[in-house]
C-alpha cells in the first residue's frame, strides 16, 4: 500500500512542540500544494489539531527507496514551513508507511488515538483538512480511497458502538477537572475566553454540569454575545479582560490567538487586585492562551491540555469494552481497503494478459480460417472459436486467481518467488500429480 505518515501528537510530543509544528488553518492549503511540489510525493494531505500535526503522503513509485525519498521530502517541508530544525520533529514525532499508516488514518477518524477517546470533534476536522487537500488538488486515488474508508470506519464506531454514547471532548474533560478542583463548580464565577468551537463546545459542557453563572468573553463581541444568550449566560467585552480576571475563580480558555493573551506581566497585577484569592486557570488552546510562567506568581494554578490525560484516562477505562469494538471495526475496515487497493492494482495486468492472449488467438485463429479451415462453414467457424475460449479461459483461470490472491493476502511487490514456484502457482499445476514424461505406459 502506498501510503506514508508522519507527526506528532499528545503521546509523542508536549504541548510546547505541538504547538511549535501547528499550522494556522489559513496555511493548510498553502502546505499541501507545497508538499506535492516535491518530485517524490504523489499526493499529500496535512491535518492539524490541538492535538497533533500530520503529514498523509503517497510516495511518487514502489519500494523502500521511494518511502524514504518521500518521508524525508515531507519532514524537510514541514520543519521549514514552521521555522524548525526537522531534527525537533525526529525526536518527538512517528512514521508509519504501508498497511500501518492507512490503520492510523482509520484509528484517528474513528477517534481511538485521540487525547478523549470518543470526541467527535476529530471526525469534522479530518473532513475539513481533506477539503483543504482537495483545494489544494493534492488528493488522488490512494489518498481518497484512504480518507474515505476513514469516514467509513468512523461513522460504524459512532453508530455501532458506544464509546462515544457519553458526550465527549476535550471541553467536556476541561470541566470535569474544574469540577475536581471546585466540589461545587455551579457556586464559582467562571470565565470563558474565546467563542469559536472549542467554546462553544466547552460552555455546553459547563451547561450540562448545571453552572449558571458564567461570563463569556470574546475578540468578536457578536460570538460572544451569540454563545451567551443561547445559555442564559452574560457576555463582556474583551477589553474588560483585566477586571473579568479579578472577578473570576475559574477560567477556560480556548481561543485561536497565535500567541499568548494571559501572561505573568499582565497577571501580576490582577492576583493583586483580588487580593491573592486562588485563580484556577485551564488553558485547552494550542497554540496556548497562557504563558508558562504564570505559575510562578501566588495563588495562581495553572493547568494545560496535556494536564487533561489523566481524567481522559478515567474516561476511556469506562468505555474500554467499547474501543475494543471499535478497533475490531477499524481493522475489518482496513482488511476491506487492502483488498480493494489490491484489486485495483492487479487489473491493469490482468487486462494486459487478457488483450495479449486475446490477441494471439484471434492471429492465429485467423489464418487457420484463412487457409486449412477456409473450407469450413460460419456455423462450425463459430463452435471452433468457442472451442478455443473455453480453453484459453480454463487455463488463464489460475493466473488471475494467483495473481488476485496475491494482492488479497496482503503480498506486497517484494515478496518473490522462484521460477518453478511461481510456474507452479500461475498454472495451477501440481507436478508431483503430473504424469510421467516417458508416457503413460513407462516406455520411450
Amino acid at each position: 500500500m502506498r501510503l506514508i505518515v508522519i507527526g506528532l501528537n499528545h503521546k509523542s510530543a508536549p504541548v510546547a512542540t505541538r504547538e511549535a509544528f501547528a499550522v494556522p488553518s489559513e496555511a493548510v492549503v498553502g502546505l499541501d500544494r507545497r508538499v506535492v511540489l516535491e518530485p517524490s510525493i504523489a499526493e499529500a494531505m496535512l491535518l492539524s489539531t490541538c492535538n497533533r500535526v500530520e503529514l498523509y503522503a503517497v510516495p511518487e513509485g514502489s519500494g523502500e527507496a521511494a518511502l524514504e525519498a518521500a518521508r524525508q521530502a515531507m519532514v524537510r517541508v514541514l520543519a521549514s514551513e514552521r521555522g524548525l530544525d526537522p531534527a525537533e520533529l525526529a525526536a518527538h514525532g512517528y512514521c508509519h508507511a504501508g498497511p500501518d499508516a492507512a490503520r492510523h488514518v482509520l484509528r484517528v477518524c474513528a477517534s481511538l488515538d485521540s487525547l478523549v477517546v470518543g470526541e467527535a470533534q476529530i471526525a469534522a476536522q479530518v473532513k475539513e483538512a481533506f477539503q483543504a487537500a482537495k483545494e489544494a488538488m493534492s488528493v488522488g486515488p490512494v489518498l481518497e480511497q484512504v480518507v474515505q474508508a476513514a469516514f467509513r470506519a468512523g461513522k460504524a464506531v459512532r453508530t455501532e458502538t458506544g464509546i462515544a454514547q457519553e458526550t465527549v471532548s476535550i471541553g467536556s474533560v476541561a470541566v470535569e477537572l474544574a469540577k475536581r478542583i471546585f466540589a461545587n463548580l455551579a457556586a464559582c464565577e467562571v470565565l470563558v475566553i474565546g467563542a469559536g468551537k472549542m467554546g462553544r463546545v466547552t460552555a455546553r459542557a459547563l451547561a450540562r454540569a448545571g453552572v449558571r453563572e458564567v461570563i463569556v468573553t470574546n475578540r468578536s463581541p457578536g460570538r460572544a454575545e451569540r454563545l451567551a444568550q443561547e445559555l442564559g449566560w452574560t457576555a463582556r467585552p474583551f477589553a474588560d479582560l483585566d477586571a473579568l480576571l479579578v472577578e473570576a475563580d475559574v477560567v477556560l480558555t480556548c481561543t485561536g490567538a497565535d500567541r499568548p493573551i494571559l501572561d505573568r506581566r499582565r497577571l501580576k497585577p490582577v492576583v493583586k487586585r483580588r487580593k491573592y484569592r486562588p485563580l484556577f486557570i485551564v488553558d485547552i488552546a494550542v497554540p496556548r492562551d497562557v504563558e508558562p510562567a504564570v505559575v510562578e506568581l501566588d495563588q495562581v494554578f495553572l493547568y494545560n491540555i496535556d494536564d487533561l490525560e489523566s481524567v481522559s484516562r478515567e474516561h476511556l477505562q469506562h468505555r474500554q469494552g467499547e474501543a475494543d469494538k471499535a478497533e475490531a471495526i477499524v481493522e475489518a475496515t482496513l482488511a476491506e481497503l487492502r483488498e480493494r487497493q489490491g484489486v485495483q492494482a492487479v487489473v491493469p495486468v490482468l487486462r494486459a494478459i487478457r488483450e495479449r492472449v486475446d490477441g494471439v488467438a484471434r492471429a492465429e485463429l485467423d489464418k487457420a480460417f484463412h487457409k486449412r479451415l477456409a473450407h469450413l462453414p460460419a456455423a462450425e467457424r463459430e463452435a471452433v472459436e468457442a472451442a478455443l475460449s473455453a480453453a484459453l479461459n480454463k487455463l488463464l483461470h489460475p493466473t488471475m486467481t494467483a495473481l488476485r490472491e496475491h494482492t488479497q493476502n496482503g503480498d506486497g511487490p517484494s515478496v518473490s518467488y522462484d521460477l518453478p514456484t511461481a510456474a507452479r502457482l500461475l498454472f495451477g499445476v501440481d507436478p508431483t500429480t503430473a504424469s510421467d514424461a516417458t508416457g503413460p505406459d513407462g516406455e520411450s
